[in-house]
């Protein structure tokens, strides 16, 4: 059906609410969807690698699954580390570490923040664990990454689905698990004339880095560009939206149910998928 059509997935920013990721990557493995490319942003990296490094559906489901709730406060206290002290470290781990972007069974690339000029850059190359530790960086909880004398921070913040990196990889068509809206400055900061150019200031000139001053300044800057964000995954040929009731992005709990959700939504999307795959492998 895909001949000569590359499918490529985007796998979105969003927290827990990334378990969702790993139930519609079950469903579209059992469907018989392969995709050619995958772009990953935030939480999205992390199921992205999974995708590209060849882990088997079923290894990334169980890791969501049974996965205790400690095992997601000793993330967060590794810092957003990997390593083995839990599932989620483990899993990241046992993907990336000692390989390259090219060592990947298909082409991937990861987006994060550039602490120094607030946009989002795309790593594709070189080492893969800081690229990903990179993009999942949540500010003034992990530490930010360096990657050739630069520092970043977390990948969906400025665009939680990254549809244009995987369009310019070479994706004719795009299949988008959205997780959330784009982040943008809480509403009394963005209704005040006064607070722009206060945030302004406050991400204006200064040395980006690891220390926490350097964060505050990266977040003001990271707040006076986001008064008007885009809507995320418009130009998708697919974009699957799962339904998460009120498990924000940062719950300690709710994999399971996100996950679930995941496989919902994306089951609803097959007809979507199909017709879309049909039509552009269509003879002209």
């Amino acid at each position: 059906m895909n001949e000569t059509r590359r499918i490529g997935l985007v796998l979105g920013a969003g927290g827990v609410r990334g378990c969702a990721h790993a139930g519609a990557i079950a469903v579209l493995q059992e469907a018989g969807i392969k995709v050619d490319l995958v772009v990953g942003a935030s939480i999205g990296a992390m199921f992205g690698l999974g995708v590209a490094a060849g882990v088997p559906p079923e290894r990334m489901a169980a890791d969501v699954l049974e996965a205790p709730a400690r095992d997601v406060l000793r993330f967060y206290a590794g810092r957003l580390r990997a390593g083995s002290t839990n599932r989620i470290g483990r899993l990241l781990h046992d993907a990336a570490a000692g390989k390259t972007f090219d060592d990947l069974a298909l082409p991937f690339a990861t987006v994060a923040t550039d602490m120094e000029t607030g946009e989002p850059h795309v790593l594709n190359r070189g080492p893969v664990l800081p690229a990903v530790e990179a993009s999942i960086a949540l500010p003034f909880i992990a530490r930010p990454v360096q990657i050739e004398g630069r520092y970043y921070l977390d990948g969906g913040l400025r665009d939680t689905a990254p549809i244009q990196v995987a369009r310019d990889m070479g994706a004719d068509i795009v299949i988008c698990v959205c997780l959330g809206y784009n982040y943008h400055a809480p509403g009394p900061l963005r209704r005040r004339p006064w607070t722009r150019p206060l945030l302004e200031r406050l991400g204006g000139p200064g040395s980006a880095g690891p220390r926490l001053a350097d964060q505050v300044r990266f977040f003001g800057r990271l707040c006076a560009a986001s008064f008007d964000p885009p809507l995320p995954a418009q130009d998708a040929d697919v974009a699957i939206w799962p339904d998460f009731g009120s498990i924000g992005p940062n719950s300690m709990v709710g994999g399971a149910f996100c996950y679930r959700q995941g496989v919902a939504a994306a089951q609803a999307a097959l007809p979507r998928i199909r017709g879309v795959l049909g039509r552009t492998s269509a003879p002209a």
